[in-house]
């Protein structure tokens, strides 16, 4: 072999054994880069989680209120509204519930490795955490407007009362 011949070896071995190092040191970038983003996810839906528990506790409370109040009320057509919010209560309650045991089930399958290792996989469990995630604030709004509701029909049970 020529000088120019085992020169031009030598630059392909150079070339070679420096390409290869340069995929790994990538891939190692966007593995880490996709173990944060996991990290996040699952932040997130352990927050979602806790919402989720807030709002039961919530729910449970107005539902408790509401049949507190329900038993006192001597009008029919009061009772039976509030009998009606706290039928809602408990239907939220319940809603809330399911969404905290779908959450902790899609945390578990997140965690699994083997699973997470498909792009599609991957892809649709993000879906899936957008998705819950909405849900979750619009759960939120629920009981917020629910709140707001019993809040006026306890008010004009009090006032009737009063008079």
């Amino acid at each position: 072999m020529n000088t120019t011949s085992l020169s031009l070896v030598a630059f392909l071995l150079i070339l070679a054994v420096s390409a290869g190092g340069a995929p790994s040191v990538w891939a190692q970038q966007q593995g880490q880069q996709a173990q944060r983003q996991m990290q996040q996810q699952m932040k997130q839906m352990q927050d979602h989680m806790q919402r989720m528990t807030q709002l039961m506790q919530r729910t449970q409370q107005m539902s408790q209120q509401m049949h507190q109040r329900m038993q006192k009320t001597q009008n029919d057509q009061q009772r039976r509204q509030m009998q009606q919010l706290q039928r809602m209560g408990e239907h939220f309650h319940a809603m809330a519930g399911q969404m905290k045991n779908a959450m902790e089930r899609s945390q578990m399958m997140m965690q699994d490795q083997e699973m997470m290792r498909n792009r599609e996989m991957e892809r649709d469990m993000e879906r899936l955490h957008k998705h819950l995630s909405g849900m979750t604030q619009q759960m939120e709004d629920s009981v917020q407007l629910m709140e707001r509701m019993t809040k006026r029909v306890q008010t004009r049970t009090q006032m009737s009362e009063e008079n």
